[in-house]
């Protein structure tokens, strides 16, 4: 009963493919006892983290090569493919493992129409015997998944990667494709001589009306530069990717247009006194003040 009902939530949540992935990955963690939860989309010869949760939402954003990978070997028999301990199961990338602090894990294929699209993994820190069904719970709720998935992939070829990527609600990013932005400029610091700022703006008292959050992220915009990225991340909270922020002055000044940009006029349902207390923003400087994407944007909340 509890995967039917997860099942028919799924199908409400509709066009927001990030959110069904979400909410697929956290029932099948709820109902196995994981540790965390991972969907990893094949994107060419790449599979990006598109949702993470638990011991994983560190890695969001990630995009790793999928050769020699567990997940690889996954998609490519799109059977469900079950490690009860990555210390030693050779198929696996120990080292990887360790990072995210992994022992066990059951990946299982989305399969979009006749094609291998992404998996589901599920972890667990200690080791683990498989005997609950475990990969069968995760195999029915990645099937629903992987349908709405195939509904998008037949309403044009760049219909699904825009709803994994962008913010229904608001047209901005979202939180997946701010993360693998952030991943990848991170990752791409080898000489550790990059520069980049975060702000996170979060207004509180939101409802969740549509036209309320797209002037939110309008007013953003309208104080970011070239290159800068806006993201909605979650329910109330913007954050932005400043690429030019060489100081901390610079991220200062930026943000302070921002607050003030969003804060200049009242919001349907939310006066203009009352918006300007509601507003709370931040900032962080990498490498200053983190050096993952994760911890980044934890230093950068208000």
């Amino acid at each position: 009963m509890a995967i039917i009902e997860a099942q028919v939530q799924l199908v409400g949540l509709g066009n927001d493919l990030s959110a069904v992935m979400d909410a697929a990955s956290a029932k099948a963690v709820e109902l196995t006892d994981a540790d965390g939860a991972v969907v990893e989309l094949l994107e060419e010869d790449a599979i990006v983290y598109r949702s993470a949760s638990g011991i994983a939402e560190a890695q969001l954003g990630l995009r790793m090569p999928v050769a020699n990978s567990l997940s690889g070997r996954c998609l490519t028999t799109r059977t469900a493919c079950l490690c009860t301990d990555s210390e030693i199961d050779e198929r696996v990338n120990r080292d990887a493992c360790r990072k995210v602090g992994l022992r066990a894990m059951v990946i299982v294929p989305l399969i979009a129409g006749d094609e291998a699209v992404a998996v589901m993994k599920l972890v667990w820190t200690e080791p683990r015997e498989f005997c609950h069904n475990e990969a069968e719970i995760a195999q029915l709720l990645a099937n629903m998944t992987a349908a709405l998935m195939q509904r998008a992939r037949q309403e044009g070829p760049n219909v699904l990667r825009e709803r994994l990527t962008m913010d229904e609600v608001t047209g901005t990013a979202n939180r997946s494709f701010f993360y693998e932005q952030l991943q990848a400029k991170i990752g791409a610091d080898h000489a550790g001589t990059a520069r980049m700022g975060v702000a996170v703006i979060r207004v509180e008292g939101l409802d969740n009306h549509p036209e309320t959050l797209a002037e939110i992220s309008r007013r953003i915009e309208r104080e970011c530069r070239p290159g800068d990225l806006v993201a909605r991340i979650g329910h109330d909270e913007f954050a932005v990717i400043l690429n030019m922020a060489a100081r901390r002055s610079i991220v200062t000044s930026q943000l302070h247009r921002i607050s003030l940009s969003v804060t200049s006029d009242g919001l349907p349902g939310i006066a203009d006194v009352k918006l300007r207390s509601a507003c709370h923003t931040g900032s962080a400087l990498y490498p200053e003040d983190a050096r993952t994407a994760i911890q980044l944007v934890q230093a950068a909340r208000p």
